[in-house]
């Protein structure tokens, strides 16, 4: 095992040497910036100051053999082959990652269930996109305003966008996307977006509260805490109207894989048969928790549900700065969505 730090940060992890030092970096939640991951655009050139790396094969095209000599390496392509120390700064906030538009190609298309799409899309090339779990983008199609979607997928592959999305009865766009859009069709993405995103660097435990299709950058946020083999306590409620709108067991599955994640399942309108919580999701928390002045609190779903969830949980002891929330605003004026 080597031992790699940031001497910027003073932030450390260890690397066994087999995958490149970028995505070592990531999968211990340290943000290093990259661009296409390909060794193309040079975003992700670092100092070594100490240490040995190498790459397979030919130095990569974003950076000279001048700047290899200087001590410069390219982190998504160089290995480690001994303890090393670098400089590079990390990207601390959104404010840090660049907003980018990006052409994408559908890759697939799967009903979760009634309504709810799982849409996979392709960042081709030698592109990629930088993000933090639970940020959004705008998909941009040609016959279309542009449409924001939480992107569900952790920022491991950021080739690969996943968005969960809803068909609204009269919207134009996502009755486009259940039932015209295809497999390989050419779109564009605009972002990352939105200041709701995974606060790593907080040692507190964490309630997430998901309303319908908020579930997908809680998703987000859920994978990139597992990958990065978080320990912080995660509580996830998720808020549907009954039994079907819960498009996918993964909650249990983390439950059960993970002794710090736990999963409540709560319905509005649920029939005799469920056996589960009822009622608003929001108030299953408080039920289970006396107190949250210790706690992180991210909300994310139907305006109402989010502001329920940030007034009632501000009266039970939660700082107003430990509250992360995302709003979904459905304009139906014009039937655009």
């Amino acid at each position: 095992m080597f031992t790699i730090e940031n001497q910027v940060s003073g932030r450390v992890f260890q690397t066994e040497g087999k995958d490149n030092i970028l995505n070592d970096a990531l999968a211990h939640g340290l943000n290093f910036p990259y661009g296409c991951q390909k060794g193309f655009c040079g975003k992700c050139k670092a100092t070594i100051i100490e240490g040995e790396v190498d790459y397979e094969g030919e130095i990569p095209s974003g950076i000279t053999p001048e700047e290899v000599a200087e001590g410069m390496a390219l982190l998504c392509q160089c290995r480690a082959k001994s303890d090393v120390a670098l400089v590079v700064a990390e990207l601390d906030s959104v404010a840090d990652i660049e907003v980018r538009t990006l052409p994408c190609k559908v890759q697939s298309i799967n009903h979760l269930n009634h309504d709810v799409a799982q849409v996979f899309l392709k960042i081709p090339g030698s592109e990629s996109l930088q993000y933090l779990a639970g940020q959004y983008i705008d998909l941009i199609h040609p016959d279309f305003e542009p449409r924001a979607f939480s992107i569900a997928n952790a920022p491991s592959n950021t080739s690969l966008i996943e968005l969960h999305v809803r068909l609204i009865e009269d919207g134009k766009f996502t009755n486009f996307v259940f039932n015209e859009l295809q497999e390989k069709s050419l779109l564009k993405i605009e972002g990352p977006k939105g200041d709701f995103y995974f606060r790593e660097k907080s040692e507190k435990p964490i309630i997430l509260v998901a309303g319908g299709t908020g579930f997908g950058p809680v998703k987000a946020m859920v994978e990139h805490a597992i990958e990065t083999k978080s320990r912080r306590a995660i509580h996830i409620y998720w808020g549907a109207r009954d039994e079907k709108d819960l498009y996918t067991d993964l909650p249990e599955q983390w439950a059960k894989s993970h002794e710090n994640i736990s999963f409540i399942p709560v319905l509005s309108q649920a029939n005799s048969a469920w056996k589960g919580r009822t009622g608003y999701v929001h108030e299953s928390v408080l039920a289970d928790f006396e107190h949250l002045v210790d706690y992180e609190v991210y909300a994310c779903g139907p305006p109402a549900m989010v502001k329920a969830t940030a007034d009632t949980f501000v009266k039970r002891g939660m700082f107003k700065e430990d509250f992360f929330s995302d709003a979904f605003e459905f304009a139906f004026e014009g039937s655009t969505l």
